[in-house]
């Protein structure tokens, strides 16, 4: 409970912490000196200051009684004291320091307590009253009150503020290259390009970049091997598959070689996503296109019946026009798939557009909301394969959004009561 306690307060990030790890010790440390400095050093020079100065008033006092006042006047003037005479006491503060409270209470306790003490920029000046006679001495500052540790209070102070500075400055540049490390790597996994990263900072650091290097060109070099296998044979089952629908063309037509027919024609469906999905889809360039243009395009080439959108004819936003051609013609496919009404519509926003494609379809379960995205996933897990596709469309279509900075949501249509995917796209990228 404790320990949960104190977790609460301390920093959650490494720079504050190192900081704290930095500046906890310094401080305890700068008090201590100071505190010790101030207890055995300058608080003994101080009474000892107090003292001399209470042997020299006592001199003073003593010549006065046996001598008068001009002869004291000169001694005085020899001890750098100026001496003088007063008919009235003028008003004295009482509010003194710490150190100004010691003297006073020194000179109480060596001279006389009824001894008056007023403490001024340049002079510390006592009254002491003589048989109806108000001495006043003056008694310059420095002979009392030494500027000194001041000075090397001040000075220990801004030396670890520098210091501190200095360190602060070092641990940054430390911790950017610490961010900089996660911030690639974060990038790295969720598939987005990286187009610049040095390993930098200490060595460890670097030693931690140059690992990340090495693993993100093993990856790459991974999937590079598994993509173009996955194409090859692809293509290779695809010119199989082509010879066998020439051979069935040349055979007696029965309802077996129909069957075969319509299972070599899965094959090919199934063939193409294949191909679509290793095919490693680079954003060529980003441009200015019409939203109303790309949909009745996508509509045309579906050919897929009761689709109707609604959309400003003069919706502009700055992507990759192919990308998001085949992101919406996949999720309309896949709305086809389940739903017999499709409507799309188009809303403007201050950041983005959104492309909202709902369907009347029995809609998709919480459980399976996060599951749909992944390569061959399908809710209907039968072994029918009439029934769905390969699984691969919405994965592209996600795959596809990341390239051009868009994302891709579903939720539950409250119009159509099937489902609602909504694609976000960034107006300025």
């Amino acid at each position: 409970m404790n320990r949960n306690f104190i977790k609460r307060f301390l920093p959650k990030r490494l720079l504050p912490r190192l900081l704290l790890i930095f500046l906890i010790p310094l401080i305890i440390i700068q008090c201590s000196v100071i505190f010790f400095f101030y207890d055995r050093h300058w608080e003994k020079i101080i009474i000892r200051f107090s003292n001399i100065a209470s042997n020299k008033i006592n001199l003073i006092i003593n010549q006065y009684k046996e001598n008068g006042i001009e002869e004291t006047k000169s001694i005085a003037a020899e001890l750098n004291i100026f001496l003088s005479t007063l008919n009235q006491k003028p008003l004295i503060s009482d509010n003194n320091s710490i150190l100004e409270k010691k003297i006073k209470k020194t000179i109480h306790s060596r001279v006389n307590k009824n001894i008056d003490i007023s403490f001024d920029k340049k002079f510390i000046t006592f009254y002491v009253e003589i048989e109806k006679t108000l001495l006043k001495l003056d008694f310059p500052r420095k002979y009392l009150l030494s500027e000194t540790p001041t000075i090397y209070i001040l000075w220990i102070i801004s030396t670890s503020l520098l210091l501190s500075l200095i360190a602060f400055l070092f641990l940054r540049i430390q911790i950017r290259a610490i961010h900089r490390l996660a911030k690639s790597a974060e990038d790295f996994g969720k598939g987005k390009k990286i187009n610049y990263f040095k390993p930098e900072g200490a060595m460890e650091i670097r030693s931690a970049g140059n690992a990340f290097l090495k693993m993100r060109k093993r990856i790459n070099n991974y999937i590079d091997q598994k993509t173009s296998f996955l194409t090859g044979i692809s293509h290779d089952l695809g010119t199989i598959i082509t010879r066998i629908k020439l051979r069935l063309e040349l055979l007696k037509k029965t309802n077996e070689i129909n069957d075969i027919k319509k299972d070599v024609e899965i094959m090919q469906i199934f063939l193409k996503e294949y191909l679509d999905y290793s095919d490693n889809t680079k954003v060529k360039k980003f441009t200015k296109i019409n939203i109303f243009d790309i949909i009745e395009k996508v509509i045309e080439a579906s050919k897929i019946k009761n689709v109707s959108f609604k959309c400003n004819r003069n919706v502009i936003v700055l992507t990759d026009a192919n990308s998001l051609h085949r992101i919406v013609f996949n999720l309309i496919e896949n709305a086809s798939k389940f739903g017999k009404k499709i409507e799309i519509s188009v809303k403007k926003k201050t950041d983005n557009i959104i492309i909202d494609i709902e369907d009347d379809g029995p809609g998709i379960s919480n459980e399976f909301k996060k599951k749909i995205f992944k390569p061959f996933y399908k809710i209907d897990d039968s072994r029918n394969l009439n029934e769905g596709g390969s699984g691969l469309g919405l994965s592209i279509a996600k795959e596809l959004a990341k390239n051009i900075k868009a994302k891709i949501k579903i939720n539950d249509s409250k119009k159509l009561r099937g489902s609602l995917f909504s694609i976000s796209i960034p107006r300025k990228v």
